[in-house]
């Protein structure tokens, strides 16, 4: 039985960010005092990932909000290292990182949230990592890669993982797979027959502990992006992640629905490729990226900042909500299938989630999941007609909203 539990927080002050975690804490059944001694062991190496996408609203928005609604807040994080330097007791590291869209400002990020006090605040080191190996300093470079910026990335280097035929790319014609840059040969080798490389930065993948601090928020591409989703911040090389096949469905392309739509967005100043829920791809990519994590055992934990949460156009411009929740989990998955069904989505629908309800993927069902919560008053969370949080979705994701006959499984 996975559990999960979810409380509620109405504000980002480090107290009562802390006192909500250890409701959600001991919804789990960890000791509130010392919540993490079970998971966190002295001496070992601890990777916190936040949500770190962006550093400013971008220009195409069409409104600009809170920025937490985009990114994890630095209280969130702050209280979760508290917890984990508590159960090191002086001994350990703890790195907290991410590696954001390649064209975030990350002095520009440090300074607006303010984390980087934390790198001097405890008995034990703490560090916090910028993982991109290349940055667009202008957008207007976005996609050529020889006007990218080299920097060092994750000083400890790569860990490579190939799939081979456990990845869901695999068996799929490559040719029209296209990743970060318009460049596409890389991606194209890197997804094709037997290889299916992912490369992940090696502080991160080989840490003791993962711990995933992810925002609530929906996604033009994906649906709703959370702990799995958020797995994409684990990868180094970025044109090896397969996010659309160039073109539409009559030429086997899913960059968009339609030709005349496919024409428009080729004239478009700001295009949205890939971001509908016809998308064959993105979602597999995202399967692969969390089964290839899943390759190495380490121990993990999720907190799932939703006190200010975001709904509509997600990743980068959606609508602040505030949602005033926190979750927490031990199991990414189990976490991520809750919190979508407390979103007012429907798991089932959403697609790399939906994947592992198949019982011969050996995956999971509702009835693994316990979620434990003063915040949520039904009985039965999974399997009854409430909305709960009730996200809104941007027009074309109007299908994976929970409906009357969602509960009916």
């Amino acid at each position: 039985m996975y559990k999960v539990g979810i409380e509620s927080a109405d504000n980002y002050r480090l107290e009562t960010i802390k006192e909500a975690l250890r409701k959600c804490f001991a919804d789990i059944g960890l000791n509130p005092e010392h919540p993490l001694s079970d998971i966190v062991k002295p001496g070992e190496k601890i990777f916190i990932k936040p949500n770190w996408v962006a550093s400013r609203w971008r220009e195409s928005c069409p409104h600009k909000d809170n920025l937490y609604c985009v990114i994890t807040h630095p209280s969130v994080i702050e209280a979760v290292t508290d917890f984990v330097v508590d159960a090191l007791h002086g001994k350990g590291e703890v790195i907290i990182g991410d590696n954001p869209s390649i064209d975030a400002d990350f002095d520009e990020l440090m300074e607006f949230i303010g984390i980087r006090r934390l790198e001097q605040k405890y008995d034990v080191p703490v560090s916090i990592v910028d993982l991109r190996p290349l940055v667009c300093d202008d957008l207007a470079n976005y996609g050529k890669r020889d006007k990218m910026v080299s920097q060092p990335g994750d000083v400890t280097g790569n860990v490579q993982i190939n799939l081979g035929r456990k990845s869901l790319l695999y068996g799929i014609d490559p040719s029209r797979f296209r990743g970060v840059f318009d460049e596409r040969d890389e991606t194209v080798a890197s997804h094709t027959g037997e290889t299916q490389l992912y490369t992940f930065s090696k502080s991160l993948y080989d840490a003791d502990v993962y711990i995933s601090i992810p925002k609530m928020k929906t996604h033009q591409k994906v649906g709703v992006t959370l702990n799995l989703k958020g797995l994409v911040g684990a990868i180094s090389n970025k044109n090896q992640l397969v996010h659309w096949q160039v073109g539409y469905p009559e030429i086997l392309g899913d960059e968009y629905p339609s030709k005349e739509s496919w024409e428009a967005g080729m004239k478009a100043k700001v295009k949205h490729r890939g971001a509908w829920p016809g998308n064959d791809t993105i979602w597999r990519m995202v399967v692969d990226i969390y089964q290839a994590m899943q390759m190495k055992k380490r121990k993990y934990l999720s907190v799932v900042d939703g006190i200010v949460a975001g709904e509509g156009q997600g990743p980068f411009c959606p609508t602040s909500k505030n949602a005033n929740t926190l979750v927490v989990g031990e199991n990414l998955l189990a976490v991520d299938i809750a919190v979508a069904r407390y979103m007012g989505l429907d798991p089932r629908k959403i697609r790399y989630l939906a994947y592992f309800f198949l019982k011969e993927r050996e995956g999971i069902s509702y009835e693994e999941i316990e979620v434990i919560s003063a915040a949520v008053k039904q009985a039965n969370f999974f399997k009854n007609n409430s909305s709960y949080a009730n996200f809104e979705v941007v027009d074309q994701w109007r299908s994976i909203r929970w409906e009357e006959s969602s509960a009916d499984i």
